[in-house]
């Protein structure tokens, strides 16, 4: 019996102790995660922190991180000015919760969140709230009580992760953009982005729409509670626009939807709404990699709209002194010299193709463009495992249309070739019997995908080779994605 006692006693002591490790590995591991995009939090919130007397603070998501210079905004406002946009996968909530107590007597509060449903809403993702607290935990403190059980449910994961990379020496540290070295002290990104870099000059799994339904009403009733309780600290509180690319805008999205969207906003905010969201969408040679993301002499010129709309809002009659460069354009496709190879007439069995430009000089055959699967041919359709190749004709196959195997309850397995970069919404919607979508590319980071890719595809993975696994985790484009897996490269 006193043995039984000893064993019980010991089990309960040991179940007790766990809250107290996973609390030691959580605060006392060095960060794992402060070289990944999360970690232009701190910088964020220690500018956000110290910046003393009247000043501009901006919150929104990673629009404003790529498209504001705030250097130059201040020298035309003639105060310090706070980038607070990081990452819409963090939630605006976050990021509006994180700087209420900031926010003193005659700031000027401007929230400018991305025109998507996510960012126009509640929604608050714990899991990356986490990694962008490590190693800042006072953040912690300025959670909304709202969010704290879901900041609990993901804590082992957090904790998990956090003691897995520390054994491994193996912590997320990206290359290129998404590092937290591209940031300034102001926040901004100041890593070199000369022209847009997407296929087409659009992200085609992101359309942009100002349907009403877009925004939540939860959202609309949070803001004029918080633009409420900023006025009770002498500050002012405004709504204001993100940069949009014109290339993106839904079908609907006419001037028509969008002066209907803008009333609406007029009707329902507390806060003044200030600008023209027509005025906000913008061609798209001002974009980088993303339908929200400025390049370098993008964020000049959206800098310049946003001063001008915020100094004749506070009648700052003074004109817009900001130098805007011209409009960068990508480099031309000088095309390619083929033959309408064996490979090709192979795939065009398959796949329906587009894209490309072919013409001929005399017996010489020019390639124009890169190739889209727009969809199956009627035998592709007939086929349980689909190659999409890395090239036709000496071409890169580098898109995948939208709804391009939507409707396919035949196809199981599909393999990405190593040039796809962007793969348009709903693409596998329907696809009941897809498993795996098997991903070949070393570069997260040259592929763009939709938070919808998953839709009407219920037993679907994506499946990425297991050494590139951390990069996909932590990559801009693919961390919201929870269906992403690794395997062994074939």
């Amino acid at each position: 019996m006193k043995k039984k006692i000893i064993l019980i006693s010991s089990i309960i002591f040991a179940i007790m102790l766990i809250p107290v490790i996973l609390i030691i590995f959580a605060f006392g591991l060095t960060p794992q995660y402060d070289k990944s995009f999360y970690g232009g939090m701190a910088i964020k919130y220690d500018r956000l922190k110290n910046v003393s007397g009247r000043k501009v603070v901006i919150i929104g998501g990673s629009s404003l991180a790529f498209g504001l210079r705030s250097d130059l905004l201040e020298q035309e406002l003639g105060m310090p000015v706070v980038n607070f946009g990081l990452y819409a996968n963090l939630g605006t909530k976050y990021m509006l919760d994180v700087a209420e107590d900031y926010i003193d007597e005659n700031d000027i509060v401007i929230i400018a969140p991305e025109q998507n449903s996510q960012a126009l809403s509640l929604y608050f993702n714990a899991e990356a709230v986490w990694y962008s607290v490590d190693g800042k935990y006072e953040i912690l403190g300025k959670i909304d009580n709202d969010n704290a059980g879901e900041m609990l449910g993901k804590f082992f994961k957090f904790v998990s992760g956090k003691f897995g990379y520390w054994k491994n020496k193996d912590k997320p540290n990206p290359d290129g953009v998404y590092n937290v070295k591209s940031f300034n002290a102001y926040g901004d990104i100041e890593y070199s982005r000369p022209h847009n870099v997407m296929k087409d000059g659009y992200d085609i799994g992101t359309h942009i729409s100002f349907d009403k339904a877009v925004i939540d009403g939860g959202f609309i009733d949070y803001v004029n509670a918080y633009g409420a309780r900023a006025a009770k600290h002498g500050a002012k509180t405004y709504f204001m626009f993100s940069p949009m690319n014109e290339k993106a805008l839904s079908e609907t999205s006419d001037d028509g939807e969008i002066l209907e969207y803008y009333n609406y906003l007029v009707d329902r905010l507390d806060i003044t709404v200030v600008g023209n969201p027509k005025s906000h969408v913008l061609d798209s040679d001002w974009f980088y990699d993303t339908n929200f993301h400025l390049n370098d002499a993008g964020a000049v010129y959206y800098t310049a709209l946003l001063a001008q709309e915020i100094k004749a809002e506070l009648n700052i009659f003074s004109p817009v002194a900001i130098d805007v460069p011209d409009k960068p354009h990508a480099p031309e496709d000088e095309g390619t010299s083929g033959t309408i190879s064996a490979d090709l007439e192979e795939a065009a069995k398959v796949f329906n193709l587009s894209g490309v430009e072919i013409t001929t000089n005399g017996e010489e055959v020019i390639f124009r463009g890169e190739w889209t699967i727009d969809g199956l041919t009627e035998f592709g359709k007939t086929l349980q495992e689909i190659v999409i190749p890395d090239t036709l004709a000496g071409v890169a196959v580098t898109k995948i249309a939208s709804g391009a195997f939507a409707g396919n309850t035949t196809v199981t397995k599909i393999t990405l070739g190593s040039n796809i970069a962007a793969i348009g919404e709903y693409t596998f919607d329907g696809c009941t019997a897809l498993l795996g979508v098997y991903v070949t590319s070393h570069n997260p980071e040259q592929f763009q995908v939709s938070d919808n890719i998953f839709y009407g595809a219920d037993n679907c993975y994506m499946y990425v080779p297991q050494e590139d696994y951390i990069e996909y985790k932590f990559s801009y484009t693919w961390s919201f994605l929870d269906r992403v897996r690794p395997i062994r490269t074939y």
